[in-house]
């Protein structure tokens, strides 16, 4: 059943096949969305609210903080003003001077000129000689058995925050209250900042919601009259962050079911009291506005399905005629016919599909252009390098006889006492067995340079002392596991010395340094000799290029570039540079 059906999808042509799976989906989605769409779209209005909500608490906090770190701040200055200590710790002998005194501190009253979330500074003290002000008054009776007094006492200096009613003017104010002493720790007075109410009511008056602001759970600010349980604050907790500073909860709040955010947080220097910010979202404010948006989602949906269908069936109908012009492209491919058209364009994945499907043609053209002109190369190196070869063989007269005869003549020298002599031959001998030697088989390069210093020692010998050379081998390369081609340092050697060494009267020298370069193998042959001029090099770089020699006849460096490039690579070879008058280097480059 699986493959029949299986069969039958695949069968649909990719058009009908397009507009099928959309009506499916479609229809599915609108069944899904019309039983799913009220619950998840209150959802989603209902968590809105509640982020809206909380980031309205989070204003609200800052701008209490605001507030009340300012309150800290001027308590602080009042707490450390020296000169207001030494006003209220100064026994008076006459009202004069105390009058005096108030006079010359006006710190206080500018506390109150300068910052309107001030309502009033009032420093209560112990000192008898004081005259009352509205800054500064003696503690009363009553006033010390107030409970706020007795605290602010025994706190010692510490800020506490309370809602408290001035005993004046019977209003209610959030007050900071803090003790004062100087600077031998005596008590000197109980300070009290009471903060602007008009404010404060600034604050929840921004918010559009119920909102309530609390000091220890007392209620100290309120949009509207209404009560809250402060035991409803914990019940039902639906949300917490991170820092566990504001929680979402679900309460019933004057009888009508709610959400709160309760932002609970302490004040700077504060260590004892809690302020929260309530607001209150009730769930029947939220949810009206979801119908509406539901029936508004319906109709945009059935709409959109409409217009989508029509979309769809636009794009199915040009996608299926993209397809199929491809695929009549592929056929003829298939068929052996490289030559197209564009007939496809764009740049969406059937347009690079079809770019790609001409660089892929382009590319088997030129493929098949290389494999035969490579092909074509590859016979004339190869005919190249067997007339090099044939060419080695002719000038190797006899070599047999050759050998023999070098060996018998040493043997003459040594026994007639002419060691110098029979050394020569000696190490001539030793090349002309190597050349015997040589076949298609590669040699060491350990072996390879012991030919070459044997022959620059019979190249030292023939020059008299006019001819000095160095061979310098990096130290982290294996000389006798290494294996090169034979025959490839001789010839670039012979170079040096003929072209480059026998024409200069004064004392040359040759220099062979091997080493190493990521993955290849340098040898550097270089000589102080006559060097080239510029003309005589750039046509040796051409046939070098062109792995040629323009007579035929020489089997030398272009022979050895040559044997290069056939056996390793294009990448490898031989390269030339010279200046005339200052010498020549010839660099090997072969693979690690």
């Amino acid at each position: 059943m699986k493959y029949k059906i299986k069969n039958v999808i695949n069968n649909i042509k990719i058009k009908n096949k397009l507009i099928l799976t959309y009506l499916i989906v479609t229809i599915a989605t609108v069944s899904i969305v019309g039983t799913y769409l009220t619950t998840q779209m209150t959802n989603i209005v209902v968590n809105r609210a509640i982020d809206e909500a909380e980031n309205n608490s989070n204003i609200m906090q800052h701008r209490l903080e605001e507030i009340l770190n300012l309150t800290t701040k001027v308590s602080d200055l009042i707490y450390v003003d020296e000169k207001l200590n030494s006003i209220l710790s100064k026994r008076y002998q006459t009202d004069g001077e105390v009058v005096e005194a108030y006079y010359n501190y006006p710190t206080l009253r500018n506390y109150l000129k300068y910052y309107r979330e001030f309502s009033s500074i009032t420093v209560y003290v112990e000192n008898p000689t004081i005259l009352g002000t509205s800054e500064i008054l003696k503690v009363s009776d009553k006033t010390r058995e107030e409970d706020w007094y007795k605290k602010a006492i025994s706190n010692s200096g510490k800020i506490a925050w309370r809602h408290t009613v001035d005993e004046f003017t019977g209003l209610e104010y959030l007050s900071l209250v803090r003790c004062i002493k100087d600077s031998n720790g005596k008590q000197i007075g109980v300070l009290v900042i009471n903060i602007n109410p008009s404010i404060l009511k600034a604050i929840i008056d921004t918010d559009p919601l119920k909102n309530i602001i609390l000091l220890d759970g007392q209620k100290i600010l309120q949009k509207d009259d209404y009560k809250i349980d402060e035991k409803e604050l914990t019940k039902n907790i639906i949300r917490v962050s991170k820092d566990e500073s504001i929680r979402v909860l679900r309460a019933d709040f004057n009888n009508q079911e709610s959400y709160m955010v309760l932002n609970s947080f302490k004040i700077e220097k504060t260590l004892e009291n809690n302020f929260k910010v309530v607001i209150v979202l009730p769930i029947t404010q939220i949810t009206s506005q979801t119908n509406k948006v539901i029936v508004n989602s319906i109709a945009a949906i059935i709409a959109t399905v409409i217009l989508a269908l029509i979309v769809i069936m636009y794009f199915s109908k040009n996608i299926s005629n993209r397809i199929d012009i491809l695929r009549r492209e592929m056929h003829r491919v298939v068929n052996g016919d490289f030559y197209m058209m564009k007939s496809i364009d764009g740049t969406d994945e059937i347009g690079q599909l079809y770019e790609d499907l001409n660089i892929m043609i382009e590319s088997i053209k030129k493929l098949i252009e290389e494999v035969y002109v490579e092909k074509i190369q590859k016979e004339k190196l190869r005919a190249s390098q067997k007339e090099a070869e044939f060419k080695m063989l002719a000038n190797q007269i006899n070599p047999h006889f050759l050998y023999n005869t070098l060996e018998t003549i040493r043997m003459k020298a040594y026994c007639n006492g002419d060691k110098e002599i029979a050394d020569i031959v000696k190490k001539l001998g030793k090349i002309m067995r190597r050349n015997l030697e040589v076949s298609g088989r590669m040699v060491t390069l350990q072996s390879e340079l012991d030919l070459i210093e044997s022959y620059l020692q019979i190249q030292a010998m023939r020059f008299e002392g006019m001819v000095k050379y160095e061979l310098n081998v990096d130290n982290t390369i294996n000389k006798d596991i290494y294996e090169i081609l034979p025959l490839l340092l001789q010839p670039v050697v012979e170079n040096a010395f003929i072209h480059g060494l026998e024409e200069k009267r004064d004392k040359g020298i040759i220099m062979i340094n091997i080493s190493k370069e990521e993955q290849c193998l340098i040898i550097k042959v270089k000589d102080n000799g006559v060097g080239m001029k510029q003309e005589k090099l750039q046509e040796i770089h051409e046939k070098l290029i062109l792995y040629m020699d323009s007579n035929g006849k020489s089997i030398g460096m272009i022979n050895v570039n040559q044997r290069i490039k056939i056996y390793y690579g294009k990448e490898y070879g031989l390269s030339i540079e010279s200046e005339f008058g200052k010498g020549t280097c010839a660099t090997l480059y072969l693979p690690i």
